[in-house]
């Protein structure tokens, strides 16, 4: 496992993913303030604002989507590789997680599509369960099975390979050959 396992470098997935993420939470709550101020209103049209907040969930359930893409493509990279049992368990860790957090934005992505009188937001369940639970298994997990811990006792780098990293960036792919 190393800077080859995966198509982005680490600044690339913190570059786009959080902006991702950021943008389509400020959508979402540009949403959910028209969706409110319209509330208050006699006669208030909800609509624009529900549709804002939809177009920003909407967002960031495709932001996601893409990163699972790229995070499959990391786990097909390193299935074949001898990985230490702890560096193991963060892989799984991190798997469960992305799962929960998956499945709760398409739960959040249905539920608002529904509106405000739609099923899923006026039965509670589904909301503990789908939102609340997801939640809390997706950042609990890492409570277990912390990465702080699993990272501190995997196996170092030799110093030569760490500094040629640092100097000339990830290893490049090979692309595989079409004559083989």
């Amino acid at each position: 496992m190393g800077p080859t396992s995966s198509p982005l470098t680490p600044k690339m997935y913190l570059l786009i993913f959080c902006t991702c993420d950021v943008l389509s939470l400020v959508i979402q709550a540009i949403g959910g303030g028209l969706a409110s101020s319209a509330s208050s209103e006699v006669n208030g049209d909800t609509k624009p604002g529900t549709d804002t907040m939809v177009a920003g969930i909407i967002f960031q359930l495709f932001s996601i989507t893409v990163f699972v893409y790229f995070f499959g493509v990391f786990l097909k990279r390193v299935r074949n590789q001898v990985l230490p049992r702890n560096l193991k368990i963060l892989v799984a860790a991190a798997c469960f997680s992305v799962l929960m957090i998956y499945v709760r934005s398409i739960y959040r992505t249905v539920e608002l599509l529904q509106g405000w009188d739609g099923y899923l937001i006026t039965h509670q369940v589904y909301f503990v369960v789908l939102d609340g639970a997801l939640m809390v298994a997706a950042v609990g997990v890492f409570n277990i099975w912390n990465p702080g811990w699993l990272l501190r006792s995997a196996p170092k780098r030799p110093e030569s390979e760490e500094m040629e990293l640092r100097d000339n960036g990830p290893p490049k792919l090979q692309e595989p050959s079409m004559d083989n």
